[in-house]
């Protein structure tokens, strides 16, 4: 689904191309806003699938143990032919909260846009001497920043689901709010003339085109959300079958949150105990949400400064920027994939190794065996992520250079000056992408296995250090191969000790993913 979204997006950028520098160069750095201000948000989708998945949990433990203790109570032989009746409560109820804080919170972003968003482009380069950059950037931001409570409840339903074990819903959300840009894109942006089909809006079009998308797929989430029974009092038959046989081998002990979000959920509760329920679970996706967005933010922030420098060296270098920028999205997004299978793998994996060493704590006559025979898997694991990361950075490489050999107009622009510094620039960008590919894959392994705390902390290091080379940087192949490069190698250090410490080299931390990240 990343890498559908990626694809709209450079269907966005490939239709402002198809012109003058300016509305490249003022999507160059409105790209890096948004990206700034949205996608710290899309962090919220691990956090919103591990406290829903871990309240299944409970939710689904709690249903059987209630029957069981009807059972005996009433001794009656033909109840264990009953289907239980989970409440799921407690699912539920993260549910709803985590759609009410992303609507909130995005009703903040886009009331802070419309404040502060002549001085967001001018923090990014874009002054007010440049007439022409200036308005047409500021068309953009306040045209695309109403659909800011749209795209922050887009990464919350997609944890819902997730959370749920079901993937396939948001890659077809993902697939029509992608398809659906690339159609909207050049029907607002071109024409207007008599024989011309389309708006003809120019970057307004543009804006409108991506924040129409954005809001359907919300609408469309929502719609689902209700149909399948997610934010009702009954769980869809299809996805709780699936969660009872991926999860409910875990005892409810097993899965017990630190924080003990919500206790007795399947019981009456009086009103005030349901509120303060209510409470103790939103500051808990609160917490974690925070804890998730602050490691993203601070990654954000080191590529927003990298366009902030580009901006300054002029309309040409930032558009040549923003079209480099847009197809290192589209590759990374896809490479990130892989990720997405590394995070899951390694989550259940590692709490496996938890569970064991929990056992054997509380068995007398337990031997390290089986911590030991986890352990192995996970460095089996371990390797074998890092091995395809490998693998996948030079097929991307690969597919980076064959663009720069081929160098499409219609992809790399017609624009003289910015297809020069653009091309000159690609070969450098291809023999990043193994670089990036290890990067995004080990830090997937890092998360699945909970140290939040370290990668944020690593993350903010590498940032500012990269900002430390970027403010030297005299041209966009410097802010690439200079800035850039120390970005992501900075993280990949970060993620390798973290990899090292889950494979029993030394200890930074013990706790789990959704411990971690509610800590």
């Amino acid at each position: 689904s990343s890498g559908l979204w990626g694809v709209g997006k450079g269907g966005e950028t490939a239709g402002s191309s198809c012109g003058s520098s300016i509305p490249l160069a003022a999507l160059g750095a409105c790209t890096s806003i948004f990206h700034l201000a949205f996608h710290c948000f899309r962090a919220t989708t691990q956090s919103t699938a591990s406290l829903v998945s871990s309240a299944l949990v409970r939710d689904e433990q709690q249903g059987l143990d209630s029957n069981k203790h009807r059972d005996v109570q009433s001794n009656n032989k033909n109840s264990r032919n009953k289907d239980p009746k989970t409440p799921q409560r407690e699912a539920i109820l993260i549910s709803q909260t985590s759609l009410q804080q992303s609507l909130v919170s995005g009703a903040f972003l886009t009331t802070f846009l419309f404040v502060c968003g002549t001085r967001c482009l001018h923090a990014m380069g874009v002054s007010t001497n440049n007439a022409s950059l200036f308005d047409s950037a500021k068309t953009y931001l306040l045209h695309r920043s109403i659909a800011a409570p749209a795209v922050v409840m887009l990464s919350a339903a997609e944890g819902i689901f997730r959370g749920y074990g079901d993937v396939i819903t948001p890659w077809k959300v993902s697939s029509i709010v992608s398809l659906l840009n690339l159609v909207l894109d050049p029907f607002c942006m071109f024409g207007g003339g008599r024989e011309n089909f389309g708006l003809g809006m120019g970057i307004k079009g543009a804006a409108v085109a991506t924040a129409a998308s954005q809001v359907g797929g919300s609408l469309l989430y929502g719609y689902l959300l209700f149909t399948k029974g997610l934010l009702g009092e009954k769980m869809p038959e299809k996805i709780g079958q699936l969660f009872r046989r991926d999860r409910l081998s875990h005892s409810a002990n097993e899965m017990d949150s630190p924080d003990n979000i919500v206790e007795e959920f399947g019981s009456e509760q009086s009103k005030p105990a349901q509120k303060r329920q209510k409470r103790e679970v939103a500051r808990t996706i609160f917490r974690a949400n925070v804890s998730m967005v602050a490691k993203q933010g601070s990654l954000l922030l080191g590529w927003a400064y990298a366009t902030s420098r580009a901006t300054r060296m002029g309309p040409e270098t930032v558009a040549a920027h923003q079209l480099a920028l847009s197809i290192w999205m589209v590759v990374s997004l896809v490479l990130e994939g892989a990720g997405v299978a590394a995070q899951v793998l390694m989550s259940k994996e590692w709490e496996e190794l938890r569970m064991v060493e929990f056992s054997k704590k509380d068995a007398d006559s337990a031997t390290s065996s089986p911590a030991q025979r986890q352990l192995r898997k996970i460095h089996s694991l371990s390797k074998y992520m890092i091995n395809l990361s490998i693998l996948q950075g030079i097929i991307g490489a690969f597919v980076v250079y064959l663009l720069y050999k081929a160098s499409p107009s219609f992809i790399l622009t017609s624009d003289p000056q910015v297809r020069h510094q653009l091309l000159s620039l690609l070969p450098h960008l291809a023999a990043q992408m193994p670089l990036v590919s290890a990067t995004l894959i080990t830090e997937s392994l890092v998360v699945g296995g909970g140290r939040f705390k370290w990668l944020a902390g690593g993350t903010a290091v590498s940032s500012m250090f990269s900002m430390f080379i970027l403010n030297r940087s005299q041209d966009l192949i410097h802010i690439w191969s200079g800035g850039i490069v120390a970005l992501f190698a900075g993280r990949l250090i970060t993620a390798v000790l973290g990899i090292l410490d889950m494979n029993g080299f030394f200890k930074f931390n013990k706790s789990t993913a959704v411990e971690d990240a509610l800590a």
